[in-house]
Formats: C-alpha cells, sequence, structure tokens
C-alpha cells in the first residue's frame, strides 16, 4: 500500500473502557498496530483478529521455562470501527451493541469513533471499505507495514515481523 512511510493522520477515539485516546499521540514510544473499518460488513472480519491480537499483545506469557518460546510484546494495539455523522442514529445504538457483545478485557483496546470518515480513507487510500485494515505504527507514528481482511496466521506473522 502506497501509505507506508507515512506519518498515522491524528485520530480520536475514547475506549470502550471510557478513556480518551489520541493516535498517534498517546502511542507513540511504543510500535503500535492499529486495527480499522469503515463499514458494518467490515466488522466481522475485525472480529477475527481480537483473540489472536489481545492473546498475542496482552496476554503475559510463562517465560520462566528454559525450554519456553514465548514472547512478551510491549506494544499498544487498538481496534476503531468508524461510524460517519450519516451513521449518527445508527451509531447510538451501535456503540451499546459491540459493548455489550464484547467481553471486558478487550474495551480498553477497543476504540469508539464517530465523525468525518471520508478524510481517513483517503488518508488511508482505503480501496474497500468491506475489509478491516490493520496498520503497524513506528514509534513516532509513522506506518511500517498494513494488512488487510480476514485474520491469517501469515498476516499475523507478517505484523510480527517489525516487532523483532
Amino acid at each position: 500500500m502506497s501509505i507506508v512511510g507515512k506519518q498515522f493522520p491524528d485520530l480520536e477515539g475514547e475506549s470502550f473502557a471510557g478513556k480518551t485516546v489520541n493516535i498517534p499521540t498517546d502511542t507513540k514510544g511504543k510500535v503500535s498496530v492499529i486495527g480499522v473499518c469503515f463499514s458494518k460488513a467490515a466488522e466481522d472480519d475485525l472480529k477475527t483478529w481480537l483473540n489472536p491480537m489481545y492473546n498475542m499483545f496482552v496476554v503475559k506469557k510463562d517465560t520462566s521455562d528454559f525450554f519456553s518460546a514465548a514472547v512478551n510484546y510491549d506494544v499498544n494495539f487498538f481496534f476503531i470501527p468508524m461510524l460517519n455523522k450519516v451513521n449518527q442514529v445508527f451509531a447510538k445504538g451501535s456503540k451499546e451493541k459491540i459493548r455489550n457483545g464484547t467481553d471486558k478485557e478487550f474495551w480498553p483496546y477497543l476504540l469508539f469513533y464517530n465523525g468525518a470518515i471520508k478524510p481517513y480513507k483517503e488518508d488511508f487510500a482505503i480501496e474497500d471499505s468491506k475489509i478491516p485494515y490493520f496498520f503497524v505504527l513506528d514509534k513516532n507514528g509513522k506506518i511500517l507495514h498494513v494488512e488487510s481482511g480476514k485474520y491469517s496466521d501469515k498476516k499475523m506473522d507478517n505484523i510480527e515481523n517489525f516487532f523483532d
């Protein structure tokens, strides 16, 4: 994707735990993975990433065993369902529906954004809004890599390569 090397645009969202997060400002200093979907149609594919990313980046693995190959990463990651102003009525119920249908352990990693999405679609060079996109950002918020679509081990490996 042609946006690799560009600065991730400023985006403010509220976590489902109630904390305001500004990307890339609040994510600087750590590598970050940001998952974004621009339509309800992309939501199912986005959900395929939830457990693998949570297990990869949040769950601390036991590394006390000499033979353990477990790796604990210190990264930021967020999932952002982007809802535009046209969907205001839908968005009000959608936020609560998504929140109620999501395990509380994921709440700090889900950001609710409700505003203009066209500038982000243009900044991200989004060609298909029916699939989610995953951006790997360096410690300064510059885009290193992009994956899209449903989760696969290969795509996760591609993302993980940026943490070595």
